[in-house]
């Protein structure tokens, strides 16, 4: 990356996401802690591009001569810990060429620190996670493996991908290692030597090694600027405010480089005192603080964010039509409402459709760079597990691949890339015109664990009230955390469901879905299809006993409803009320959708009510039990809905 004179430039330029991410990468280089750098939803074919970019500010900031980086290493689904803290030397001693093992990539053996690159974080290996942990903000590290011994300073930055969706899924404190985040998703990298535009002259000044660096004094109203900025953020410990306000301090020190270095574009604002050797040290100031959060487009008091773009909870308004002129049901008189046993749901008359409406929470609101805030139920204290492995069935059919290795075997065989290995050496290997395939070019798919534990939730949203039902719940979700079961989410009576007589369902990978957070705050709508949100748990629970590549070993049923269902089966499959009243159908419904399920296998499936105990008719989620062939758990509460758990 050549360094260039600062040119003029307007907010609008200096505000798009390239100056942005350029700015990050400076502020990483010239501030030593912060070490990890985490780009989400960049397309992976500007991934080189960045990474290069990336690699010559650390080289200028490492003294190398313009246009040259520093080495880099790449960690992807493949990467085990041989690779990483040991590599092979060849030496010649006095019997000849000798093997022997040396210090690995990460061991931070040249002078220079080093660039790790990971194209994908949600689908690095266990060990590169670990290594991740281990090195990221940490002030010492020490290697003892086959006889090699080294104590040494972290201080290679560590460049990382993610997909915004996927960074929910991930450990938070694999996320917490990196205190630089920005979303890029319309980085578009330009095809010049300057992939994110010029370097100015003062910041490459700023960045070189024999540029006296003073100490940044810090202004009385920095540290509570940093903690207002962070007021309403969830995160735990001070990573996050650290973080903040060291790239604060960057930015303050770029400030002070630009001011000893006047020229078109010249940053001003900040008090300065110029030192010797032509620098200067700015005071780190609130103003700084502000800046850094408008840099990672920090959520803040601040700055609200802009709405997202979702439906309005009402009903939409519809063109006018027949029975357009009729007010909607809720508006008619108390007196007109049917209510008690036998009632309807809506009078037997042409129903009027609710129209499509977006569920509140399915759509991704604003960026934010800590996505793991607005994700599912956490750990909460426990304890990971590695996730079963079934031993029966080919090993071929058994999770989806994420990566490709040196075959250890000959089964799961990744053709492709072993052919491209031996297409390396065809033309010494010979085979007159055939591609000669040697055991060494074998390569074989890395395939990700697939869970073979489900949990599987029936939410009746109509049944809530005041009581807030997730202390009840916290149980299963943690076990599900903790065994890496897939979830499966069964919505009923929900508020702004496309339609009201249907049930609503989606399946995550994990607790941490962003989307069963916002499924377990839903408000309630009008209508209680119960029978249809058994029916579909029973045909996933039986597509996942049937069809499960892996097999499935446990599967867990919860059922959080007070049996109070009042849409038949037929009208939940439909989504259109038939005549006459309701009555008991929907109910019945419910207890034979709830049998259907029981008798699946009763040794691998364990099914549970959760009943919020509203009177009248207690003795409904009784008989679902029953009918499941489970347990219930029972909360007491008044006629409004409001309870406590017992």
């Amino acid at each position: 990356m050549s360094a260039r004179p600062t040119r003029t430039q307007d907010p609008g330029e200096r505000d798009d996401v390239s100056h942005r991410l350029l700015t990050a990468l400076v502020c990483s280089a010239l501030e030593p802690a912060l070490t990890g750098v985490l780009l989400f939803d960049l397309p992976p074919e500007h991934v080189p591009a960045v990474a290069g970019a990336f690699a010559e500010v650390l080289g200028l900031a490492g003294g190398l001569p313009p246009g040259t980086g520093v080495p880099r290493t790449t960690l992807d689904s493949a990467t085990a810990d041989e690779t990483l803290w040991l590599r092979p030397l060849v030496r010649r001693g006095a019997g000849g060429i000798e093997f022997t093992l040396g210090p690995g990539p990460l061991a931070e053996t040249a002078a220079c620190p080093p660039l790790v690159v990971v194209p994908d974080l949600a689908r690095l290996s266990l060990p590169g996670m670990r290594a991740a942990v281990q090195l990221l903000g940490a002030d010492t590290a020490t290697l003892e493996h086959s006889g090699i011994r080294r104590s040494w300073t972290p201080r290679a930055r560590w460049l990382a991908f993610c997909r915004a969706e996927d960074a929910a899924h991930l450990s938070p404190h694999l996320l917490d290692r990196f205190p630089v985040r920005l979303g890029v998703p319309g980085l578009r990298p330009r095809t010049d030597p300057d992939p994110l535009g010029p370097l100015p002259a003062a910041w490459a000044t700023a960045l070189s090694p024999r540029t006296p660096r003073p100490p940044a004094p810090l202004t009385d109203g920095f540290a509570a600027s940093v903690l207002e900025h962070l007021d309403d953020q969830e995160g735990p410990g001070h990573r996050r405010a650290l973080a903040l306000g060291r790239i604060a301090r960057a930015l303050a020190r770029l400030d002070g480089a630009e001011q000893a270095h006047p020229g078109p574009g010249t940053a001003d604002g900040a008090p300065l005192h110029v030192t010797a050797g032509n620098t200067a040290a700015a005071h780190v100031t609130a103003a700084h603080v502000g800046r850094a959060a408008r840099l990672i487009h920090l959520r803040t008091v601040h700055r609200p964010p802009a709405p997202p773009e979702t439906a309005p909870d009402h009903d939409p308004p519809r063109p006018p039509g027949p029975g357009s002129d009729r007010p909607p049901p809720d508006a008619r008189p108390t007196s007109e409402r049917p209510s008690g046993a036998g009632s309807f749901v809506q009078e037997p008359e042409t129903a009027v459709s609710l129209g499509p409406a977006a569920v509140r929470g399915d759509r991704p609101g604003p960026f934010s760079p800590y996505p793991e805030d607005t994700a599912g139920p956490g750990p909460g204290g426990a304890t990971l597990r590695i996730p079963a492995r079934r031993t029966g069935g080919a090993r071929a059919s058994r999770g989806a691949v994420v990566g490709v290795r040196r075959a250890r075997d000959l089964w799961d065989l990744a053709p492709v890339r072993t052919a491209m290995e031996a297409a390396k050496y065809r033309a010494i290997r010979g085979g007159r015109g055939r591609l000669v395939i040697v055991p060494q070019d074998l390569r074989g798919y890395v395939r990700a664990p697939e869970p073979v534990r489900t949990l599987t939730l029936v939410l009746d949203h109509t049944c809530r009230g005041d009581w807030d039902w997730q202390p009840a719940l916290e149980p299963f979700l943690r076990w599900a955390y903790v065994t890496r079961a897939s979830v499966h989410v069964v919505e009923v009576g929900a508020r702004g469901a496309a339609n009201e007589l249907r049930a609503g369902s989606f399946s995550a990978r994990s607790t941490r879905d962003p989307r069963i957070a916002a499924a377990l705050t839903r408000p309630a709508g009008r209508a209680t299809p119960l029978a249809h949100g058994l029916d579909q748990a029973g045909s996933a629970l039986r597509r996942a006993f049937r069809h499960h590549r892996a097999g499935l070993v446990e599967a867990l049923l919860v059922v959080v409803t007070d049996g109070r269902g009042n849409v038949p089966l037929a009208a939940g499959r439909t989504g259109r009320l038939g005549p006459g009243p309701a009555g008991r159908t929907g109910t019945a419904d419910a207890v034979r959708a709830a049998e259907r399920i029981g008798a699946l296998s009763p040794a691998r499936l364990h099914s549970v009510v959760i009943d919020p105990g509203r009177r009248p008719y207690t003795a409904l989620p009784a008989e679902l039990a029953d009918a499941l062939g489970g347990s219930v758990i029972t909360a007491e509460a008044d006629d409004e809905g409001a309870s406590r758990a017992r």
